[in-house]
C-alpha cells in the first residue's frame, strides 16, 4: 500500500545531512527557489496549524516574512547577483529546507509523538535560527540594490535569530509528564483517571473518536515505516524514548473510554497493518512459502531452525520461550539446538516479490534485535494497554444498544488484527465467548466484525480450541450456509481454515456433516479468496486420516473437479484443491472417487503441462502415480494417451522439487514399462 507522501518523510533529526544546496545555480533560479519555499512554509503553517511548538513556529514564521520581502526585491537584480551573494542565498537555501521539514513533522506528524519530542524539536527550531543568523551574515548588503527599510529588517532578523536562545514550552514539558505517568499507570496495571485523560487528549487537540483515528493512523504509519528508533542510547531515564506501539495503544485506549468504540476505527485502521482481515476477490495472494507457520503472516525476518523449518523470527522466539524449546511446530521433531539461522535468501526472495507487486514491507534493519513489526507490539504498556482497552469494551457490550456492539466487535476485530501478543490478550481478557455470541446476531455487519474477529483470534495457535470449546465451531458452520452476506460465509471458511489446522478440531469438524455440505458450498458459489480457504479447510480435515472416508462420501472429488474445470485459471485454488486430491488418492475410495469422475485425468495432466505453480505439477504427479500404481492397466493407458505428459515429467525430473523429481521419475518408470 503506497502511504500519503507526509507521512513517508518523518524524523529527519539532523537536517544538515539530509539537506543539499542547489548545484551550480543561477541567480534568479535560487532567488525564485528561495520565495517559492519560503511561500510554503508561510502557506502550511496557516493551513496546517500545530497545536505544538506554537511559538517557534511563529517566531521563525515571521522570520521568514520578513525574509520573503527581502527576496522578492532582490529578484529584479537576480541576473547580476556577485558570488558572495550567490553563497549567502545558497546557505539560505538549506536552511529554508530544513525549516519546511521541520514545520511539516510539528503540523503534519502525529501530535502525540511530536509532543514525545518536544525537547529534540525545540532544539531543532534554535539550531536552524542560529544557521540562519550565520547565512545572513555573509551577506554583502553593499553589494545589493535593496531599499534601506529592508535592509534595516533584515538586519534585524540577523540580531534576533544569533541571539535566539532555545525556548521549551512549558506546558509541553508539563503535558510531556502527565502523557508519561498515564502510560507508567497502564504499565502498573492501573487504569488512568478519566479526568486527567480527558485533560491530556483535550490539549493534543484530540477531541473525538474521528481525531484519535487519525492520530492512530498517523503512528502506525511511522511504525510501519521503521522510522522510529527507540534503541539509542537516553541521558536521562525520562528522555528514554517511548515505542510507538506503547502510543498507538494509550490513543487507542482514551479513545475507548473518552468517545466510546466507533466503526471508523476498522475503517481507517485496517488498511495500515498486515494481515488476512479484510482480504477480497483482487487482493494479491501471499505464496505460502512466505507465511510463517505459527501466525500464517507474512514472514519479515525469516529464520531457520535446527530441522530445516523457517519461522517468523519473532513467532519461533515466542514459542522457544514459552517452554516449547524441544519440538519444532511444524514437524514435530526434536530441535537438536535453539540457534536461529537468518535466511537470507527467503529475505530477498520476500523483498523482490514486496516490490514486484507493490506490497509494502518493512524488513527490519538489524535483525540481530530480533525485532519485527508484530514484535514491536509486545512491550508491557502496549499488553496492559490493549487488555485495558478489551475489559473496558467488554463491560460496555452486554448493556450496549445494537450500533454501539456492533462499534465494539469492530474495535475488538481491529485489536485482534494487530499482532499474536495482542490476539492472546484479547482472548485472555475474555473476548470469544462474546464473540461467538454475536455470530448470531440480526445485523450483518455485526456478524462480519465478530466472524472477522474470530478469524483473526484463531490464527494464534493456543486460541483455537478456546474457540472451539466456547462453542466457536458449530456458530461457524451455521454462518457457512446461513450467514448474511458473503463475506460473513467466507471469512467463515477462512475461520475454520484457520481452526482446522488443529487436529482435534479438524477431528470435530469431520463428524459434522453441515461442515463439510457448507465448505462444498463455498467452493461452487465463493469468490477466488472463499474457494482457497474453503478447499484449504477440507485439506486439513483430510491430513485427519479417519475424515478421508467422510470427504470421499460427500462428494468432496466430484466438486471440487467440476470447480477446477469449469472457472478459467483453475478457479484460484489450484494448489489447495490438488493438495486435497492428493491425500485422497492416498486411500482406496479416493482413488476410486477420482478415477470415477472423468474430468480428472485431462484436468491433471493440464496441469501437469501448463500448471500455474510448482506444488501444483508436483502434486498432479503425485495423484497420477497413485492412480497408475493402484488402478491396473486401464489407467496407466489412459495417462500413457495423455497429451505431452512424458515431456512434461521430464520437465519436473529436471526442474522440480527433490519431492517432485521423486514422484516424476517412478511414474515415468511406470508409464514407459
Amino acid at each position: 500500500m503506497e502511504l500519503p507522501s507526509h507521512l513517508t518523510r518523518r524524523r529527519r533529526y539532523y537536517y544538515g545531512e539530509l539537506l543539499m544546496p542547489p548545484l551550480h545555480p543561477s541567480g534568479p533560479s535560487l532567488v525564485k527557489s528561495l520565495i517559492t519555499l519560503a511561500l510554503e512554509i508561510l502557506d502550511a503553517q496557516k493551513s496546517h496549524p500545530s497545536c505544538l511548538q506554537k511559538r517557534n513556529l511563529a517566531a521563525i514564521s515571521c522570520r521568514i516574512r520578513i525574509l520573503l520581502m527581502f527576496l522578492e526585491e532582490a529578484r529584479d537584480i537576480a541576473s547580476v547577483l556577485p558570488p558572495s551573494v550567490l553563497l549567502c542565498f545558497s546557505e539560505l537555501h538549506v536552511v529554508f529546507q530544513g525549516i519546511k521539514l521541520l514545520s511539516e513533522d510539528c503540523m503534519q506528524s502525529s501530535r502525540i509523538s511530536v509532543l514525545m519530542e518536544h525537547r529534540k524539536m525545540s532544539e531543532f527550531f534554535h539550531r536552524l535560527s542560529l544557521e540562519m543568523a550565520t547565512a545572513l551574515e555573509i551577506l554583502p548588503f553593499a553589494l545589493l540594490d535593496v531599499s534601506s527599510e529592508v535592509q534595516e529588517q533584515v538586519e534585524l532578523v540577523k540580531k534576533q535569530a544569533k541571539r535566539a536562545k532555545l525556548y521549551v514550552d512549558v506546558q509541553e514539558s508539563r503535558l510531556y509528564t502527565e502523557v508519561r505517568r498515564a502510560m507508567g499507570q497502564i504499565e502498573r496495571k492501573e487504569a488512568p483517571n478519566a479526568l486527567k485523560l480527558s485533560e491530556i487528549f483535550s490539549s493534543l487537540g484530540l477531541r473525538n473518536a474521528e481525531d484519535c483515528q487519525r492520530e492512530i493512523e498517523k503512528l502506525q504509519a511511522e511504525e510501519v515505516e521503521g522510522l522510529w528508533d527507540t534503541s539509542g542510547p537516553a541521558r536521562r531515564l525520562e528522555d528514554r524514548k517511548v515505542p510507538l506501539s506503547d502510543l498507538i495503544s494509550f490513543v487507542r485506549y482514551g479513545k475507548c473510554v473518552l468517545y466510546g468504540a466507533s466503526e471508523t476505527a476498522f475503517e481507517l485502521i485496517s488498511e495500515m497493518l498486515v494481515g488476512i482481515d479484510g482480504l477480497d476477490e483482487s487482493e494479491i495472494k501471499i505464496p505460502d512459502d512466505f507465511r510463517c507457520p505459527i501466525s500464517l503472516e507474512l514472514m519479515r525476518d525469516p529464520v531457520t531452525v535446527a530441522t530445516g523449518q523457517t519461522y517468523e523470527r519473532a513467532e519461533i522466539t515466542r514459542w522457544i520461550s514459552d517452554g516449547n524449546n524441544h519440538t519444532c511446530p511444524k514437524s514435530g521433531l526434536p530441535l537438536a539446538h535453539t540457534t536461529l539461522i537468518p535466511n537470507f535468501a527467503l529475505r530477498n526472495l520476500i523483498r523482490q516479490w514486496c516490490l514486484q507487486n507493490n506490497v509494502h514491507m518493512s524488513i527490519p534493519r538489524n535483525s540481530s534485535r530480533h525485532t519485527s513489526y508484530s514484535a514491536s507490539l509486545s512491550t508491557p504498556t502496549t499488553l496492559e494497554a490493549t487488555k485495558l482497552t478489551v475489559e473496558f469494551l467488554l463491560r460496555q457490550l452486554p448493556s450496549a444498544s445494537p450500533d454501539t456492539q456492533r462499534h465494539i466487535v469492530g474495535e475488538l476485530r481491529v485489536l485482534a488484527k494487530c499482532s499474536s501478543d495482542n490476539r492472546k490478550v484479547v482472548a485472555d481478557a475474555g473476548a470469544i465467548p462474546s464473540l461467538v455470541t454475536l455470530l448470531s446476531a440480526s445485523d450483518s455487519r455485526t456478524q462480519e466484525h465478530a466472524v472477522t474477529a474470530i478469524l483473526n483470534l484463531s490464527i494464534y495457535a493456543p486460541n483455537k480450541l478456546r474457540i472451539v470449546n466456547d462453542g466457536g465451531l458449530d456458530s461457524l458452520i451455521k454462518l457457512l450456509q446461513s450467514g448474511g452476506c458473503e463475506v460473513v460465509r467466507e471469512n467463515a471458511a477462512a475461520a475454520l481454515f484457520s481452526l482446522s489446522q488443529a487436529t482435534e478440531a479438524a477431528a470435530e469438524m469431520g463428524r459434522k456433516a453441515e461442515s463439510i455440505k457448507g465448505l462444498l458450498q463455498i467452493v461452487k458459489e465463493g469468490s477466488a479468496r472463499g474457494r482457497r480457504d474453503a478447499a484449504s479447510a477440507l485439506f486439513n480435515m483430510a491430513v485427519y486420516e479417519p475424515n478421508r472416508e467422510v470427504l470421499v462420501k460427500a462428494g468432496v472429488v466430484a466438486v471440487i473437479v467440476a470447480r477446477m474445470t469449469s472457472l478459467p485459471e483453475r478457479g484460484g485454488m489450484e494448489e489447495e484443491a490438488l493438495a486435497l486430491l492428493a491425500v485422497l488418492a492416498g486411500k482406496g475410495e479416493g482413488r476410486d472417487a477420482i478415477v470415477a469422475t472423468e474430468a480428472t485425468l485431462p484436468m491433471l495432466g493440464e496441469v501437469l503441462r501448463v500448471g500455474m505453480s510448482v506444488k501444483g505439477r508436483e502434486n498432479s504427479a503425485a495423484i497420477l502415480l497413485s492412480l497408475c500404481k493402484y488402478g491396473g492397466r486401464d489407467v496407466i493407458t489412459k495417462v500413457q494417451r495423455m497429451n505431452g505428459v512424458l515431456a512434461s515429467l521430464h520437465s519436473l525430473l529436471n526442474h522440480g522439487s527433490p519431492r517432485a523429481r521423486r514422484k516424476a521419475a517412478s511414474l515415468l518408470r511406470m508409464l514407459l514399462r
